[in-house]
């Protein structure tokens, strides 16, 4: 695939259907009204970077990132999300996706970007080892639902 093929712009509303589909990926099956309220709220917030990728004009994968701020490290973009179809993986989506988060992150004075992926996730570290990501940290998430 060429990368002139693809074309990458901030997410939109209407990309709404496609992102859903996107996010299952990512193992979140959420529905239409609350990922639309959610993406509206998204849109409109500074501290989001949100950035799909186009083939032909169709949604074929996103990034998602925020501004994390946290006291005790330098300022940072923390990514939420990234997801490429199936169909497509493996074709420099994902890291074009990346870089472009890498070079805005760079033109805005900010040197870390950090993720967190699921252990299961095998190809998806692999993935982000190929493009210059290194694992520190182990965790476990908890939840509480109030």
């Amino acid at each position: 695939m060429m990368e002139n093929e693809i074309n990458c712009r901030k997410a939109e509303i209407k990309d709404i259907t496609n992102l859903r589909l996107l996010a299952k990926l990512l193992g979140y099956d959420i529905s239409e009204k609350e990922a639309t309220e959610n993406l509206v709220r998204n849109l409109v917030d500074e501290k989001q970077y949100f950035q799909v990728a186009e083939l032909k004009g169709e949604v074929i994968g996103f990034i998602q990132a925020e501004l994390y701020q946290p006291f005790y490290e330098p300022q940072m973009y923390n990514v939420l999300g990234l997801a490429v179809r199936e169909e497509v993986q493996g074709q420099g989506i994902g890291s074009m996706l990346l870089q472009l988060l890498e070079r805005h992150a760079s033109a805005y004075g900010i040197s870390v970007i950090r993720l967190n992926s699921g252990t299961q996730r095998y190809l998806a570290h692999e993935f982000y080892k190929k493009q210059g990501y290194i694992s520190n940290h182990e965790q476990k998430r908890f939840i509480k639902q109030l």
